[in-house]
């Protein structure tokens, strides 16, 4: 595979939003949703990729595209180097689209009996289809379950069972689409490791992981693509993402001592955007945070005013931003 697993460009896509059912038959008469607008990723080849954003803001109509379950309206798809624009089917032969609910299984059947089926519609070989969907449900570990209806299993255990019908079809791109979803915070810590290492450290994979969790989008990926109404606001690594919110405004000044006084006088001066004092509680000494126009400039007179009134200063350092901050931020912006 290349270095860029996926490359997208000018990707864009609409949805008729029809308010009758003559709207439907009459395409003129219906109003569009724009799911997706020029969005351009490039997704580098064996980590995990994390497509983060609200519902609704085009993550999943994304990720079908680059599946070829939805065709885009415009816009080029470029795959393991690959062209694949014009030829959307021939996608399934290096990309696997792993949904996240859990009515993409049939709960009537078995764990086993659900593989067997989905091994058929991948076009797995007949005589592999035994051994494959043995090997994919010990890799998830549901082998003792297997002969159980989905029907009785829990919501990790389906979400495993989902990882191991993308599995079935052995290619180099999964697209996991929110899979921890509805999980309590200790299954989804462990399909986390699950995903890390033995989809990409020991299987190779390149994950394109869409998720609206933030905890989970650090932990797990490389880089991120923030989405906002269709569109990615910005991509890089979630420590590049976090500094666009001017995180070089905001410190925190531990105190053994403060003066009620000086907070006032702190509180007009020119500059200071954001004052927020935290009481010992405790602790051993106060914490004052504040975002400052100029900090350079800022952060010495204030030093110096908590210092004259008998304040203590014991530290001063910057508040680096957080994921969810520049998520925030970058959304006020769209």
């Amino acid at each position: 595979m290349s270095e860029i697993a996926i490359s997208v460009r000018d990707l864009a896509k609409r949805f008729p939003q029809s308010t009758s059912f003559r709207g439907v038959l009459t395409f003129w008469n219906n109003h569009y949703t724009t799911a997706l607008d020029g969005v351009e990723i490039d997704v580098p080849a064996g980590g995990i990729f994390g497509m983060l954003g609200a519902n609704g803001v085009g993550k999943t109509t994304l990720l079908k595209i680059l599946a070829g379950l939805v065709v885009a309206d415009r816009g080029t798809l470029t795959v393991a180097g690959h062209n694949l624009t014009q030829s959307p089917q021939r996608l399934k032969g290096f990309v696997t689209y792993v949904p996240g609910e859990e009515r993409s299984m049939y709960w009537r059947l078995t764990g086993v009996e659900n593989l067997q089926l989905f091994a058929v519609l991948y076009e797995v070989p007949r005589q592999q289809v035994t051994r494959r969907v043995a090997e994919v449900l010990e890799v998830v570990g549901l082998s003792e379950a297997a002969g159980r209806r989905v029907a009785t299993y829990s919501t990790g255990m389906k979400q495993r069972l989902s990882i191991a019908r993308g599995l079935l079809s052995d290619t180099e791109i999964m697209l996991l689409d929110e899979p921890t979803r509805g999980l309590d915070p200790v299954s989804a810590r462990q399909l986390w490791a699950f995903i890390q290492d033995e989809l990409v450290e020991r299987r190779g994979r390149t994950i394109v992981l869409a998720t609206h969790n933030m905890e989970e989008a650090a932990t797990l990926c490389g880089q991120v693509a923030i989405m906002h109404r269709g569109r990615v606001r910005a991509c890089g690594s979630v420590a590049s993402i976090a500094s666009l919110v001017n995180a070089d405004k905001h410190y925190r000044i531990e105190l053994a001592t403060l003066d009620s006084l000086a907070m006032q006088e702190l509180s007009q001066m020119t500059g200071v955007l954001s004052l927020e004092c935290s009481p010992p509680n405790g602790h051993a000494h106060y914490s004052l945070e504040l975002t400052l126009e100029h900090p350079e400039v800022l952060i010495p007179q204030v030093v110096r005013k908590l210092a004259m009134s008998g304040g203590q200063v014991l530290e001063v350092k910057k508040v680096e931003a957080s994921l969810s901050e520049a998520i925030e931020a970058l959304g006020k912006e769209g």
